[in-house]
């Protein structure tokens, strides 16, 4: 496969070498990855543990429709995102919050006349 990855966890990036399919008779099984990491060995790692440089991508666009425009639920690429997400079981709850802007804080204070 050759695909670029973050291993979160281990807050690694690796490479994919395969990705080995869940038994089909399971409930909720997700696909395990075989990754190849950068000192050379291998390691087999859950699909929650693990994100796609192109799905690093769909979370920006995501963070970018909810944070930035008036109606995130009604734009056409919205579904589609959350579709993809949901259907792969990509950890993207984490990345999106860290994309999140600051919130702007108004500082009150109440002035008490001491005449």
């Amino acid at each position: 496969m050759g695909a670029a990855a973050y291993w979160l966890s281990r807050q690694e990036k690796v490479e994919v070498e395969a990705v080995i399919h869940a038994n089909p008779h399971q409930r909720y099984a997700h696909p395990t990855f075989r990754i190849r990491r950068s000192d050379g060995t291998s390691a087999e790692v859950e699909r929650r543990d693990i994100l796609l440089q192109e799905e690093e991508q769909l979370i920006d666009e995501l963070a970018q429709i909810l944070y930035h425009s008036g109606l995130s639920a009604k734009h056409h690429r919205y579904a589609e995102l959350m579709r993809y997400f949901l259907a792969q079981g990509v950890p993207y709850v984490h990345r999106l919050r860290l994309k999140r802007p600051p919130k702007e804080t108004q500082i009150v204070m109440d002035w008490v006349d001491a005449g």
